[in-house]
């Protein structure tokens, strides 16, 4: 693995760094071969003009000179050469004996003539012209100079500089390597762009999204519409997220399930306890309760007692009636009979309870409406069940509402989930609210359990609501409470449809 040094540190090269610096090398390496491919052709090019281009001057050259020679007009060869020296001046001309020696030079220097003299010689004995060059310094043409019948006049030299090819080679060497350095900001310029957006980017994106789900957070996704392995890995890692998303969700669900389960088992405990203790009431204090209530009775009647004593008792009768209520709604709690089901006109039924409560309602000066949508399907229920939730219901809103407020009583259809995430039923819901003082929300949790009260001072004995709840549970429904301290409460009460019970089996 490749690692960057940093602060001291070794730490490991990113993946788009990698690709990056891979895609540049083997970029520089394919740009540099061709690079190099197109100087060498170039130099090859530039050898054979220049190669051509002195090969006609020096066969032109020799014309002149073997004419001048034939005729021994050896002015006419130092006129030639001094106007070639005239015309270019880098140009360098010797002519050589049969025997080796200089006979004429354009430049006047003997230092090329001792290098080349023997070249010379041996090229005009053998007849063979030789044209090659010196490096890249100077190019050399050499010509054997022959008479009319054949026989051999001498040779001549011609020394090219290559000056101007050296300066067009190293022209078109900037030139390529400019070029070459162009094609390889461009080309790493478009790969580091490209490694940023089809890499490094969704590379980012998947660890956020990873980072985010090992927090907690299994919302998390990565847009997956590329069809590439990218994509495909996005693809991947979501339905990972939502199969880890559907698993906490079932395992919530459990926890709910087991929560639930265990409320269940303690409510069932408390009932337990509630018809023991009902039963073990009823029978050690039924009897002298009844007594006491009696003779209680029997004192209040006496006119010849004195008005303390006569108080007393009535204190006594009020107080032993309130004993005995308290028995009977736990002996109604506990021995509550199994309901009968059937189809139940629930907003006829909760009328008649609304019409028995009206008297109380003009004694307390609280205003009780009640409304009911025109058409409503029945119920499945019992009735006299039904009566007795609406009953404590509505008991309960007018003690908790003071005179000149509002209690307010509804039929309406409606629809509801009995639990979380199940199927939603169709219902009538029995809507009960008033302009009461409220319920603190520290005791919305906890009305609906057994024994507990926020009326202990004005004799409540906490079974109210629970029986509420024990009987809109038998029937499959569901009941809901809101409130605030100041604004009053508001309790709902959904009871399935009877065509819909009957589809769900819970009535024959």
């Amino acid at each position: 693995m490749r690692y960057l040094r940093s602060s001291g540190t070794l730490r490991p090269l990113r993946i788009s760094t990698k690709l990056a610096l891979g895609l540049t090398a083997t970029s520089t390496i394919i740009l540099g071969s061709f690079g190099l491919s197109q100087l060498w052709q170039e130099e090859i090019d530039l050898r054979k003009t220049a190669e051509h281009d002195t090969r006609l001057l020096a066969t032109a050259l020799q014309v002149a000179v073997e004419k001048a020679l034939r005729d021994r007009q050896e002015a006419d060869i130092r006129a030639i050469l001094d106007e070639l020296g005239h015309g270019d001046a880098g140009i360098e001309v010797l002519v050589f004996d049969t025997a080796g020696r200089l006979t004429a030079n354009s430049r006047g220097s003997s230092r090329t003539a001792e290098i080349l003299r023997g070249t010379a010689v041996e090229v005009g004995s053998h007849n063979l012209p030789v044209v090659r060059f010196e490096g890249l310094s100077q190019l050399v043409a050499i010509l054997p100079l022959r008479a009319d019948d054949g026989s051999s006049l001498g040779s001549m030299v011609l020394v090219r500089p290559l000056a101007e090819l050296r300066r067009d080679l190293a022209a078109e060497t900037l030139w390529t390597i400019l070029l070459i350095l162009t094609l390889l900001a461009g080309i790493t310029g478009v790969n580091w762009l490209l490694v940023q957006l089809q890499v490094r980017r969704p590379l980012a994106g998947l660890i956020r999204a990873m980072g985010a789900v090992r927090a907690g957070d299994l919302t998390a996704s990565v847009p997956s519409h590329r069809t590439d392995e990218v994509g495909a890995l996005a693809g991947e890692f979501n339905s990972m997220v939502g199969e880890l998303r559907e698993a906490r969700r079932q395992l919530i669900e459990a926890a709910e399930s087991r929560e639930a389960l265990e409320a269940g088992l303690q409510r069932v405990d408390k009932l337990v306890t509630v018809g023991q203790l009902s039963a073990g009431l009823a029978h050690e204090i039924g009897s002298p309760l009844q007594i006491l209530n009696g003779r209680a009775h029997a004192l209040t009647g006496r006119a010849d007692l004195p008005a303390e004593v006569r108080r007393s008792a009535q204190i006594l009768v009020e107080q032993s009636d309130r004993i005995t209520r308290i028995v009977e709604q736990l002996l109604s709690f506990a021995r509550r009979r199994a309901a009968h089901m059937g189809e139940v006109d629930l907003a006829a039924t909760v009328e008649a309870v609304v019409d028995l409560l009206q008297p109380e309602t003009r004694r307390r000066a609280v205003r009780l409406d009640f409304e009911r949508a025109d058409t409503l399907p029945r119920v499945l229920a019992d009735a006299d069940q039904v009566q007795q939730v609406t009953m404590n219901l509505l008991s309960n809103a007018l003690r908790a509402t003071a005179r000149g407020g509002r209690v307010r009583i509804g039929v309406m259809p409606s629809s509801f989930k009995a639990a979380e995430g199940a199927r939603e039923q169709a219902s009538v819901s029995l809507i009960v609210e008033d302009t009461g003082s409220g319920i603190p929300p520290e005791a919305l949790t906890h009305i609906f359990e057994p024994f507990f009260t926020t009326w202990g001072e004005a004799g409540g004995a906490g079974l109210g609501l629970a029986v509420v709840t024990s009987i809109v549970h038998e029937h499959g429904g569901l009941i809901a409470v809101s409130s605030a301290p100041g604004s009053g409460s508001r309790f709902t009460v959904h009871f399935p449809v009877a065509g819909v019970a009957r589809a769900e089996g819970l009535i024959a």
